[in-house]
């Protein structure tokens, strides 16, 4: 690990250093899932996850574990994310200030959008990448917890400003790319005085355009995984400058308040069993709210099995879309990876819309339990099962992993194709 880190954080913790340096060096590693309350609630999930995971006390859903999830059904149906737990903190303590018009700037892969998603009571979640090979990630992450009211995009903040959403925003999330303090454990990240000046410039660069996104009274939450005084409350004091004030939030038993500003809040792995984090919540104090120009959608609907869903026809796609129409922009200035949900590929039922169905719908679809098959069918082997003819969706549990199609052989029986994604196929 650096020197320089060490040094940094001995001048900042004074006195409480050495408690730090003892956590740092000694803690465990601890790893915990954050429940998709969007499919299930989480006693239901520990209910099927079996065992009483003990629960990380700044996020009431998110729940220690040693787990291989990539192993798990129950992972692949979207009921689960795997999220280090100081980083679940954050938008469990933003979550009263999510509106209806949100952007996560710097989404992927996608642990905060995924998260905010479940506290939005409609409206539309923008999940942003600036690089285009994250925004792939970001968007399967998105398919598989079942998030329809999302797009999917590749740009800056200076995109989206020449894209006209300026003031159109009423809630932002900036997860900074930082200098990853809080991931030296167990990432070889290289850290100097230098990267830390860097980074904090480069979010300024980022927090300058973000401000301008924001609808006055709008809310932001700004995070990162650092320590570095730099990259946090001085940055929040800069956007002190751009016009925000910062909100005080309930503080909890394993945070703290951060250095000289008691809004913000910090984690550190002394007083906390996760790696560290920082956040802060802000509102604009000026401006108003614009509105765009509403994208024109044809209304379609698509049928399967006894299964009806409202559906529209975006840029040459139909998708199941669940946004309501007062909150959906036109979208042509915005480099637009995915959205709303795919209903065909190549003209079979996509592999995302068996994820944004749940419950009553997935039985009108028409559905198969693979039980004890689960596996082999996410590592893409053929399963005998008992099912009907035609189009169906494979269930563990009862929630969607893909799709099969059954067709009848020879001898009067059926078989199942199985349609599960070559590129999302496990070794088992």
């Amino acid at each position: 690990m650096s020197e320089y880190f060490f040094d940094y954080m001995r001048a900042l913790l004074g006195a409480r250093y050495d408690a730090f340096y003892d956590a740092y060096t000694n803690k465990p590693r601890h790893k915990a899932l954050r429940v998709n309350t969007n499919k299930i609630s989480a006693d239901d999930f520990i209910a099927l996850f079996g065992g009483e995971p003990r629960q990380n006390p700044l996020c009431p859903n998110s729940f220690y574990c040693d787990i291989k999830p990539s192993l798990d059904p129950l992972y692949h149906a979207g009921l689960y994310y795997m999220q280090e737990p100081s980083a679940s903190t954050a938008v469990a303590a933003f979550s009263p200030f999510i509106g209806e018009r949100v952007l996560d700037l710097c989404a992927a892969p996608g642990g905060k959008s995924t998260q905010a998603a479940e506290y939005m009571n409609g409206g539309v979640l923008f999940s942003n990448d600036s690089e285009y090979k994250r925004t792939k990630a970001l968007a399967e992450n998105i398919e598989r917890m079942g998030i329809s009211n999302a797009v999917v995009t590749c740009g800056t903040a200076g995109d989206y400003v020449r894209a006209g959403f300026s003031e159109y925003f009423d809630t932002l999330i900036v997860d900074a790319p930082c200098s990853g303090g809080g991931m030296m454990r167990y990432e070889n990240v290289p850290y100097s005085e230098k990267i830390v000046s860097g980074c904090a410039e480069r979010q300024r660069d980022i927090l300058k355009d973000a401000v301008k996104l924001l609808c006055g009274g709008g809310y932001m939450l700004y995070s990162t995984c650092t320590f570095a005084k730099e990259e946090n409350e001085d940055n929040i004091n800069y956007l002190r400058i751009l016009g925000m004030r910062t909100v005080d939030i309930q503080l909890l038993a394993g945070a703290e308040r951060g250095i000289d500003m008691p809004d913000a809040r910090r984690i550190y792995p002394i007083d906390f069993d996760g790696e560290g984090h920082f956040f802060c919540v802000l509102q604009k104090t000026s401006g108003g709210q614009s509105e765009l120009p509403r994208l024109r959608k044809k209304a379609k609907s698509v049928r399967f099995g006894n299964l009806t869903a409202p559906a529209a026809e975006i840029v040459g796609k139909r998708v199941i879309l669940d946004i309501d129409d007062t909150c959906f922009p036109d979208l042509s200035g915005l480099n637009v990876i995915v959205a709303g949900t795919p209903v065909y590929d190549d003209g079979e039922p996509s592999h995302a819309l068996t994820h944004a169905l749940a419950g009553d719908s997935v039985k009108r679809f028409g559905a198969v339990e693979l039980g004890e098959f689960a596996c082999d069918y996410m590592a893409g082997k053929q399963i005998d099962v008992s099912a009907p003819s035609g189009n169906l969706i494979a269930t563990v549990q009862g929630y969607a992993l893909g799709l099969v199609r059954s067709a009848a052989s020879g001898d009067g029986t059926h078989v199942l194709k199985n349609k599960y994604p070559k590129h999302l196929r496990i070794q088992n």
